[in-house]
Order: C-alpha cells, then sequence, then structure tokens
C-alpha cells in the first residue's frame, strides 16, 4: 500500500489537460506566455506559493504550452542540483544540454556558445578553489564537453593549475578588461541561443527562451542567492527570461541566512525579481469538480487495497464531503488522505474504525485543531461537532440523521435517543470500546492521533 499519492506525469509538450490542471490554472499560464512572447527586456518572474500551492504542477504544464509555442525551454529544480560547486556551472550546464539537444545546424555557432560558457565558467570557478585544468572543465560543463573539446577555449588556463588563487587575484587587479570582455562575450552568445536552438519561421518573431528555476526555496540558502547573483550579473540579456518557483518568505529566510537578520531582505529580492505572481489558494477558486477528481486520484493511488475495508471507504467519503464543504486547498485534501493511509496500513483489519468518525476527526485534527484536542480528552460538545461537520438531513431516517450523523450523536449524546437505542450493537462494544462515550476519545487517541505524519 502506498502512503504518498505519485506526482502527476506530465510530458515535456503536454501542457494544461482537464484532468490534471486541478488548480484551473490554464488561463494563468495564457496570459503569462502572452506576457514572456510580448515583453523584449529581460525578465525574473517569481511564483510565490506556500510548499502544496501547486507551483511545481503548473511550471511543469505551463513549460509545455510554451514549447509547444516554439519557446526554448529549459526546466531546472534546484534542490535536486544544489550539490553543484558553482551556481553558473549547474545554469550554463542546462543551457550547453539544450544546445545539444536542439543540434543546430550551425556547428560553429554552437562550439561558440560552449567555449564562451567554458571560459566564463573557468573563470568563475577558478575564483573560488585551487581546482585543475580538468576540474574546470568537468564543472564548468557538468561532464557535457569533454576535456579535449574545451582544450581551446580554456588554453590560457591550462598554465594556471598551480598556484591558482594567487594569479587570480593578479589577474582581477591587472587586466580588468579581460574579464569583462569574458562576461560581455558570453551575454552575447546567450542572447544568440534561441535564434540557434529554435530559430523562428519565416516572417514571425524570435521566441525568447525561457529559463525555470523550480524548488528554489527548498536548495541551500546559499545556493539559492547564487543562482539569482548568477542570473542577475552574468545572464540578464534580451531573448532569455527566468522564472522562479518558490516561497517567497522561505527566500527571504535564505537572504537573512547567508546575509544576517538585520539586512532588509525583501529589499534584497527585488533587486532580482522583476514581478511577482501569487499562487496561494485564497486567490482562486478550484475548477469545477477539482476536489472530487483530486479525491479520486488519491483514493485510487493511496487506498487501491483497502477497498474491502468499509471503514476506510466511509472514512474517504467523509473526508471529501467536508473537503466539498469547506473548498479546501488540495493541498489540505492530500493530506488528510495521506493520514488515512497510514491509518489503513497500521490498523488491523478486525480493529472497529468507525469510518464516518475516523474521516471525520481527520478532517476536525486539520481543520479546527482545537476540537480536536477536546475530542482526544473527552470534552467535545455535541453541539460543536455537529457545527464542524455540517451534516444534512436525511429525509428517510428517522429523527432525519444521516448515518454518519447517528455516529456523532451515539457517541456524544449525554443520553441516548431513542432511535439509537440499537444502532451500534453489542457486538461493536464488546469488540472494542468499554462504553459508547469513550469511542471518540479511543479513536482520536489510538487511532487518528497515533502516528502523525507531517500533518
Amino acid at each position: 500500500m502506498k502512503v504518498y499519492p505519485p506526482q502527476l506525469d506530465i510530458g515535456e509538450e503536454e501542457g494544461f489537460t482537464p484532468e490534471k490542471d486541478l488548480f484551473g490554472r490554464a488561463d494563468l499560464g495564457r496570459q503569462m506566455s502572452s506576457l514572456v512572447a510580448t515583453v523584449e527586456d529581460p525578465l525574473v518572474i517569481a511564483f510565490d506559493g506556500v510548499w502544496g500551492s501547486g507551483k511545481t504542477t503548473f511550471l511543469k504544464m505551463w513549460a509545455g504550452e510554451l514549447r509547444k509555442a516554439g519557446h526554448p525551454v529549459v526546466f531546472f529544480d534546484a534542490f535536486e542540483n544544489d550539490y553543484v560547486e558553482d551556481a553558473f556551472a549547474a545554469l550554463a550546464r542546462e543551457l550547453v544540454e539544450l544546445v545539444e539537444k536542439a543540434e543546430p545546424e550551425d556547428e560553429e555557432q554552437k562550439r561558440t556558445f560552449k567555449k564562451k560558457a567554458i571560459e566564463l565558467g573557468s573563470f568563475l570557478l577558478r575564483s573560488g578553489a585551487k581546482i585543475g585544468f580538468r576540474g574546470v572543465v568537468r564543472l564548468a560543463t557538468s561532464g557535457l564537453v569533454s576535456a579535449d573539446e574545451a582544450q581551446a577555449a580554456i588554453r590560457d588556463a591550462a598554465d594556471e593549475v598551480e598556484g591558482i588563487a594567487d594569479h587570480y587575484m593578479r589577474q582581477m587587479l591587472e587586466q580588468p578588461q579581460q574579464q569583462r570582455d569574458v562576461v560581455e562575450e558570453f551575454r552575447k552568445a546567450l542572447e544568440a541561443l534561441p535564434a540557434l536552438t529554435h530559430p523562428p519561421e519565416e516572417g514571425q518573431d524570435q521566441k525568447p527562451l525561457i529559463f525555470i528555476i523550480d524548488e528554489l526555496d527548498r536548495c541551500k540558502p546559499v545556493f539559492a542567492l547564487a543562482l539569482l547573483e548568477r542570473i542577475k550579473h552574468f545572464m540578464s540579456v534580451p531573448n532569455v527570461h527566468f522564472v522562479l518557483g518558490t516561497h517567497l518568505e522561505q527566500l527571504r529566510n535564505s537572504v537573512r541566512y547567508a546575509y544576517g537578520s538585520e539586512i532588509d531582505a525583501t529589499l534584497y529580492l527585488q533587486k532580482f525579481i522583476s514581478l511577482t505572481i501569487e499562487l496561494t489558494d485564497h486567490h482562486q477558486r478550484h475548477a469545477p469538480g477539482a476536489i472530487e477528481t483530486y479525491a479520486r486520484f488519491l483514493r485510487e493511488n493511496l487506498l487501491a487495497n483497502a477497498g474491502r475495508d468499509r471503514d476506510i471507504q466511509q472514512a474517504c467519503d467523509e473526508i471529501s464531503r467536508l473537503a466539498r464543504i469547506y473548498n479546501l486547498s488540495l493541498r489540505t485534501l492530500e493530506r488528510a488522505y495521506i493520514k488515512l493511509a497510514f491509518i489503513a496500513a497500521y490498523t488491523p483489519n478486525n480493529r472497529l474504525k468507525v469510518g464516518p468518525i475516523v474521516g471525520g476527526l481527520i478532517m476536525m485534527k486539520l481543520i479546527k485543531p482545537n476540537l480536536f484536542l477536546l475530542a482526544k480528552t473527552s470534552s467535545l460538545g455535541i453541539r460543536d461537532a455537529k457545527d464542524f461537520l455540517r451534516f444534512t438531513p436525511d429525509p428517510h431516517e428517522p429523527e432525519n440523521e444521516s448515518a454518519e450523523e447517528c455516529w456523532w450523536t451515539f457517541t456524544l449524546a449525554a443520553d441516548l435517543p431513542e432511535h439509537l437505542a440499537d444502532f451500534a450493537g453489542e457486538k461493536y462494544m464488546r469488540r472494542s470500546f468499554r462504553h459508547r462515550q469513550n469511542i471518540l476519545s479511543e479513536i482520536a487517541n489510538t487511532i487518528v492521533d497515533r502516528i502523525s505524519p507531517d500533518l
């Protein structure tokens, strides 16, 4: 049994499809595509959202739409690459790989771009450590270019293996114009890269390169800031836009970590970011049926093996019902199903779980933790519970109570209503609980709160 849902499989040119665009962001993608295709000046766009706001899914879908529209696109996961020695090397590797994949006809231009990337990468890497010639090549290109191919590009660096730190300082002081030329030549090569890899159709404008950097807030603080600084100083050129997927508050924490708590982190980031798009749930509505669609996806992927467990299926129904009522984020819905998957895995099949109670308590813990605490301590009142659970009267049941509501009345009522006298049955009581008024606290403590996977 799985306890975490699989990532949505989004093809490189799939774009926004109704069954996967659960957050309903296709319109935002179209608007952003128009923006990046129209603005000539280089942009750095930050998509800001907390963990679980769907940044990665949106960016992958948008990347697909951009590719279909003829844009060269790089998708870079900063968290998976923060082990790389230098931020420029990590970025340059992706650009070189784009050139390799595109297989442009002009091999000379292809070699020129790689040469300029290696020259600047070599210069930057030599500034930070004493590494040999082959190490410079390996880091500057992440193995995409062999030492032999790069020989001409960094011939001057071959004589600098020993005493490289001293040489770097001497070079900075004595040859500042040469260093500026290296940077400027790389910028020119980068500006020409979109036309090299994705030349426009006759009569059409050149589509700019879109370089997407995801998970910027999750990688090491120093690496995250180094990426921003490399972009600003060496890659801010026409025809190239950078897009960041991040939680800006976490990124501000990275700034404070690197430069001290006294720094104005917001002002610092404004030097690098042109505009910010918020992806938090309260700024949008779900696409029609998104909760039902995602609930079905979670049930099929996390609880397929629990298909015969009636309690688990009832808990699923209750979680989905409350998610619709409260219009919860899909991430909160996911957390509820993950919790239920753990419960299904560690609770014996012969243990009475009372699905409506389990589902309600899971949602109570996520939405109203103060009420959940009362449930754990046998202090929850029936009115507070029903106000939270918002049951709909059932005209076919005694007292208009649904089966789900009957369970909560049975467990919380001080005096058991006559129509519930035989509701649970003696076998349930003998098998699992000492008294009906112990049911809620025991389920809360021994089932719902026994394991808490990051809730």
